[in-house]
C-alpha cells in the first residue's frame, strides 16, 4: 500500500488551496492509498484518513510560517512515507503543488501598482524573506519528483527564476466542479434578461485584483450601456467608491455564495496584476459567462475568442475599454461557453495529479 502524506495549513477552512488538498487526500484514499495529512488548525468534522493537527505556539505569520515547517520536518522523520505532497510552501517533499503561485514572482508583479518604498519594505520584511529562502529551497530540492503548477505562466515564472529541471514541471489548470453547475446553469437561461449588460467582479485586494482600470475603462462607456456588480472585501473600499462615482456600479461586499451572481451576469471581468490561476475564472465559463481577463491571470489560457478576452495593456484605459466593448457586442452562446471546460471537470483533474504521483 503506498503511503502519502500531504502537508497544508488550514486543511479545514473552506478556501481555493484548501478544497483542492482536501480533494486529493480523499481521491488517494479512494484509490487505496494510506493516507495522512498534516495540519496547522483544529480538525472540523470527520475523515476517512488521518489528520494529525498541531497549533503553533506563535502568533506572528513568519513564526507559524516556521512552526509548521518544523513541526512536517520533525514529524516525517519519524514517519518515513512513500509520498510527501506539500501544498503550502514547505522546503522538503517529492510532490508539490505550486497552487499560489511564484512568491517571487508576486513582489515583482507588484511593483507595477505600489509605491517604491513598499518594495523596498518587502525586503526587509521577514515573512517575505523566509517564503523566498522556502519556496527556493522546495522547487531546486533534489528529492523533488513533480512540481505541479496551475498555469504556463506559472511555469514559466519558475523557469526564470529557479533552477529547475522543465521535464519535473507539470501544468494542471484549476479544476471546476462541472457537472454540479449544470442546474443552477439552466436556471441562468431562464432568467429575464436585464435591460443593461452585466459586468461582475469577484475578489477581494481590489489594487491587486485591477479594480482601479476597470472603473477607469467603465468610465469610457455610455452609462446606460451596463452594470458593474463588484464582490469582495477592500479595507479602503471608500476609495475605489469614490473611483466609481457616477459610473453605474454596486458594491456588494462578500458573498457566501456568488452563483446567484454568476447566474445574472453577462461577463466576468478578472483584471489582476496577478493570479496564478483565478478559480472564478473556470467557474464563470462552466456557468456560460463570457471572460474579460489579464494577461497574468493563468485562467486566461482557457479562454477562446468565443468565450472571452484578454485585455492587452492594465495601465491603457483605452485598452481596457476595448476589452469591455469586445464583451458588449460578441454574441454570447452560453452553452457552448459551458461546453470549453467540461474537460476541466475536478474528476478529471485530480486523475491527473493521482496517476502522475503513482507513477513517479
Amino acid at each position: 500500500m503506498t503511503t502519502i502524506t500531504l502537508l497544508k495549513s488550514a486543511f479545514t477552512k473552506q478556501g481555493g488551496a484548501e478544497k483542492y488538498a482536501r480533494l486529493l487526500a480523499h481521491a488517494f484514499h479512494e484509490k487505496g492509498c494510506r493516507v495522512r495529512v498534516l495540519t496547522t488548525e483544529p480538525v472540523q468534522g470527520s475523515f476517512p484518513f488521518e489528520v494529525i493537527s498541531y497549533t503553533p505556539k506563535s502568533k506572528t505569520s513568519v513564526s507559524r510560517l516556521w512552526d509548521f515547517e518544523s513541526f512536517c520536518d520533525q514529524y516525517l522523520k519519524s514517519h518515513p512515507t512513500d509520498i510527501v505532497f506539500g501544498h503550502d510552501r514547505n522546503r522538503v517533499q517529492t510532490h508539490l503543488r505550486a497552487g499560489s503561485g511564484v512568491h517571487k514572482a508576486f513582489l515583482s508583479h507588484r511593483k507595477r501598482y505600489e509605491p517604491k518604498w513598499k518594495s523596498f519594505r518587502h525586503m526587509l520584511n521577514p515573512l517575505h524573506t523566509s517564503l523566498l529562502h522556502i519556496e527556493k529551497t522546495g522547487f531546486e530540492h533534489p528529492d523533488l519528483k513533480v512540481l505541479f503548477v496551475n498555469s504556463n505562466l506559472v511555469k514559466d515564472e519558475i523557469l526564470s527564476h529557479y533552477v529547475i529541471a522543465p521535464n519535473k514541471i507539470t501544468v494542471v489548470h484549476n479544476g471546476v466542479e462541472w457537472h454540479k453547475f449544470q442546474e443552477d446553469f439552466d436556471t441562468s437561461l431562464l432568467l429575464p434578461k436585464q435591460d443593461r449588460f452585466e459586468f461582475l467582479f469577484i475578489g477581494s485586494d481590489f489594487t491587486r485584483k485591477g479594480l482601479k482600470p476597470l472603473l477607469k475603462g467603465l468610465a469610457l462607456l455610455p452609462k446606460d450601456s451596463y452594470h458593474l456588480t463588484i464582490i469582495g472585501h477592500d479595507k479602503h473600499q471608500k476609495h475605489f467608491e469614490k473611483i466609481a462615482r457616477g459610473l453605474n456600479v454596486t458594491f456588494t461586499g462578500p458573498q457566501k455564495n456568488i452563483r446567484p451572481y454568476l447566474q445574472k451576469a453577462d461577463c466576468l471581468v478578472i483584471p489582476s496584476y496577478y493570479d496564478p490561476f483565478a478559480n472564478v475564472t473556470v467557474e464563470a465559463l462552466a456557468m456560460g459567462l463570457f471572460v474579460i481577463s489579464s494577461k497574468t491571470n493563468g485562467g486566461a489560457e482557457v479562454l477562446t475568442k468565443e468565450t472571452g478576452h484578454i485585455i492587452e495593456d492594465l495601465s491603457s484605459p483605452d485598452s481596457m475599454k476595448t476589452a469591455l466593448e469586445t464583451a458588449l457586442s460578441t454574441p454570447r452562446d452560453p452553452l457552448s461557453i459551458r461546453s470549453s471546460v467540461k474537460h476541466l471537470d475536478f474528476s478529471t483533474q485530480l486523475n491527473t495529479y493521482i496517476e502522475k504521483c503513482l507513477v513517479t
